[in-house]
């Protein structure tokens, strides 16, 4: 029999580990909170009302590996044991992949809590289309954030909303493309009616109302945060060495800095030295070659380092747009190597539904081993 291992998280991390791990022969147990699988890239169309973004875990988890519906709170490292939130509920490990994912956060802008949403999480994303269904009409939707969720955010509301939607970043529109790039998307969200104010900060959120950082207002009736990400405190408060944000610390092949039986993946985790983008491009390779790092590891190999192989950003502007910016393995733009309109909207569909696959084809293929 192989090695049990258990993985914290179905993300797409945790579900990528747990197929190369089932292919490998490991008695593999998931523990998540829930029994579907949240496609995080398609939490903005779900706010829009045009996509559920949820499957079943059983349709993406391999048929070797059993799915416990429960939070993991403790991991006693020392026991190799996991226990489970509202529950006496242990799991006993011979190797942990700690793939707990992350959320958006609120708690960055004074009155964001009480009266902003964020698409981090199924529930708020559900959430937020609610507060959106109740809005009356010609209302106002402000997205705060000019990375690639709020711009994706942006564009799904104005393609299928009457109301007016307003972008605003502390910062440039779209940091992590070329200027080519910046261009085509400041171009689509002006023809779209998205209202766009870039290097202005929102400082205080209130009851229909913003206050930026040189003190001027604007009317605001629903306020998206896509702004700042966090991670689980699982790690960190179970006395696992973490970085400052509380992800887990690990070397360049996955292994914890602090545990040679723990290994992390996706979002949840921080190599020691330059990070990864979050991303699902990051999570899905950062998955299978965790779990090849714990089958060479029961196996008694060392196991191998990770290569990072970015290939691009692909950015979705409503349902006939999108740019797929070309970038170096290192996850730099190639300034003229890009795509935009239908072309790259269907491109952008293509991406988003073969994620969904991982847990039916196949050896799986996007590896970064």
């Amino acid at each position: 029999m192989g090695p049990k291992v258990v993985v914290i998280g179905a993300g797409y991390a945790g579900v990528s580990a747990a197929v190369r791990l089932a292919r490998g022969g490991a008695d593999v147990t998931v523990v998540n909170p829930r029994a579907e699988f949240v496609e995080r890239i398609r939490l903005h169309q779900l706010v829009a009302g045009n996509h559920s973004a949820v499957m079943p875990l059983e349709q993406v988890l391999p048929q070797r590996a059993r799915l416990e519906v429960a939070t993991a709170t403790t991991i006693d490292a020392e026991a190799r044991r996991i226990g489970l939130a509202d529950s006496d509920t242990t799991i006993d490990y011979d190797y942990l992949v700690y793939a707990a994912g992350s959320f958006s956060t609120l708690d960055i802008i004074a009155g964001a809590t009480t009266h902003a949403v964020t698409l981090g999480t199924l529930e708020t994303a559900r959430y937020a289309r609610v507060r959106l269904e109740n809005l009356v009409e010609h209302s106002t939707i402000t997205v705060v954030g000019g990375g690639l969720t709020g711009i994706e955010t942006a564009a799904e509301l104005a393609g299928s909303t009457t109301h007016s939607v307003r972008l605003i970043t502390d910062r440039e529109l779209a940091p992590s493309v070329s200027e080519r790039g910046r261009r085509h998307i400041r171009a689509h969200l002006r023809n779209a009616g998205v209202e766009v104010t870039e290097d202005t900060a929102v400082e205080t959120v209130g009851s229909g109302e913003l206050v930026m950082s040189d003190g001027s207002t604007a009317a605001s009736n629903l306020t998206i945060l896509a702004s700042s990400v966090g991670v689980p405190d699982t790690a960190r408060g179970n006395a696992l060495q973490t970085d400052e944000r509380g992800a887990l610390t690990i070397h360049d092949t996955l292994v914890s800095a602090g545990d040679p039986r723990i290994v992390g993946a996706g979002d949840a985790a921080a190599f020691a030295r330059s990070p990864l983008r979050m991303s699902c491009q990051a999570a899905i390779p950062s998955g299978v070659h965790a779990a090849e790092t714990v089958l060479a590891l029961a196996a008694g190999k060392d196991p191998r380092e990770l290569q990072r192989k970015f290939v691009g950003q692909c950015i979705s502007l409503g349902r006939k747009d999108a740019l797929f910016q070309s970038s170096n393995s290192h996850d730099e733009p190639r300034p003229r190597a890009m795509l935009t309109g239908r072309a790259a909207a269907l491109v952008k569909e293509q991406i988003c539904s073969s994620t969904m696959w991982f847990g039916h084809r196949g050896p799986f293929s996007y590896s970064w081993s």
